[in-house]
């Protein structure tokens, strides 16, 4: 094994979380004079990963400081990727010289415990001293998960992200981690944030989270929670959530896509619910002519007959939309003598199967818009996905 092999079986060995932390990087060598502010793009026990305005020759060392938490550390270039552009960059890797949780993080993965042959840090200078004796820990908010299913879970917590915040999620619990990445939906300040969970393979994302699900059902160790931002991305809207052949649709999963238009008392009633097995809005497929109204994006007036594909008590799935609405957008829906407002909860993304629709909750928590439809038609009945502290679910 060769040395840059060496450098990145250090840097690689313990999880890595994709995490943005402003930090100072100033080169410690004479010879090559720098000092850059810079982001992380991902970090662990041994180093982290960012991108810089400029070549750095591997083996410099550096001093790495989180100024606004006065925490400072050495480390040493061990990868240097040109990453090209105009004008050009690249990414850096850092080996700490003193591997640990510099980065104050409270839940830490569990391989991110050093063991006891890791490099010490260089002693530091009194002045170095002085200034390690102000700083003060970097303490995200605490986390606690309180509901989960196959597609979302919601986590309690007094600091949580905004509507549209790409994350990634590591929960722990006895000796076991699972590590998810997922878009905030709905968010709750003071209180807590929906997670819709995202992954490349749906049925590899399903099976995991499953079995996590089943974990922390026959467990009643509360799990540890880490919630990281994922900076730099873009979360996409939501799409519609429809009935399969494979089973019911994932009740958490509509609850949380709904979320941002529904009041705070609307959303925890409909969560209380499904936490009691019960399920208030139930969905069905059946295809109705409505009549739209609204504005577009771009100010122009929308008057067109649309068709449904399901519909709840509040909201509706709603197919053959021409014109560009944005989500939390106002339209007007008419049938059958009845006209009420409704928002936009989510829009289909062009270019895929959902593109033309839209998905809407009725502005009036007491409609009764479509209560002749679900008369008529038995809802199915949706078990209920949800573990708190890790007591088994009922």
């Amino acid at each position: 094994m060769d040395a840059s092999e060496k450098n990145q079986q250090a840097i690689r060995r313990s999880t890595r979380l994709p995490l943005e932390v402003p930090v100072l990087v100033t080169s410690l060598d004479p010879a090559s004079p720098f000092s850059e502010r810079c982001n992380t793009t991902l970090v662990n026990a041994h180093g982290c990963g960012l991108i810089v305005p400029r070549s750095i020759a591997h083996g410099v060392r550096v001093r790495l400081e989180i100024v606004s938490a006065k925490r400072h550390t050495t480390a040493r270039v061990a990868e240097v990727v040109p990453l090209g552009g105009d004008p050009e960059t690249w990414l850096i890797g850092l080996e700490l010289d003193a591997p640990g949780n510099f980065w104050g993080i409270e839940y830490a993965p569990a391989d991110w415990k050093i063991e006891e042959n890791a490099p010490a840090a260089p002693e530091p200078s009194p002045a170095t001293k002085n200034a390690m004796a102000d700083a003060k820990p970097v303490r995200p908010g605490r986390w606690r998960l309180t509901d989960i299913s196959a597609g979302a879970c919601y986590l309690e917590t007094g600091t949580p992200f905004q509507v549209g915040t790409p994350v990634v999620l590591s929960i722990r619990f006895l000796n076991a981690e699972c590590v998810l990445d997922g878009v905030v939906r709905v968010s709750h300040p003071n209180v807590g944030m929906g997670v819709e969970f995202t992954g490349a393979n749906p049925d590899e994302l399903s099976t995991r989270v499953q079995e996590l699900v089943g974990r922390l059902s026959s467990n009643r160790e509360a799990p540890k929670i880490f919630v990281g931002r994922k900076e730099g991305l873009q979360a996409k809207p939501s799409p519609p959530t429809q009935t399969t052949q494979d089973g019911p649709p994932d009740a958490l999963l509509e609850l949380v896509r709904s979320g941002p238009t529904m009041t705070a008392e609307q959303f925890f009633s409909d969560l209380q619910a499904q936490r009691l097995g019960n399920r208030r809005d139930p969905r069905i497929d059946i295809a109705l002519p409505v009549l739209l109204s609204g504005t577009d994006v771009r100010g122009r007036p929308l008057d067109q007959r649309v068709i449904t594909i399901n519909v709840s008590r509040r909201g509706a799935l709603l197919d053959r939309i021409h014109g560009a609405l944005n989500q939390g957008d106002i339209v007007s829906l008419a049938r059958l003598h009845k006209k009420e407002q409704f928002h936009v909860a989510w829009v289909g993304e062009e270019g895929t199967p959902s593109a033309g629709q839209i998905g809407v909750s009725a502005v009036d928590p007491n409609t009764a818009f479509w209560e002749d439809v679900l008369k008529t038609t038995a809802p199915p009945r949706l078990e209920p996905a949800t573990v708190r502290d890790g007591e088994k679910g009922q």
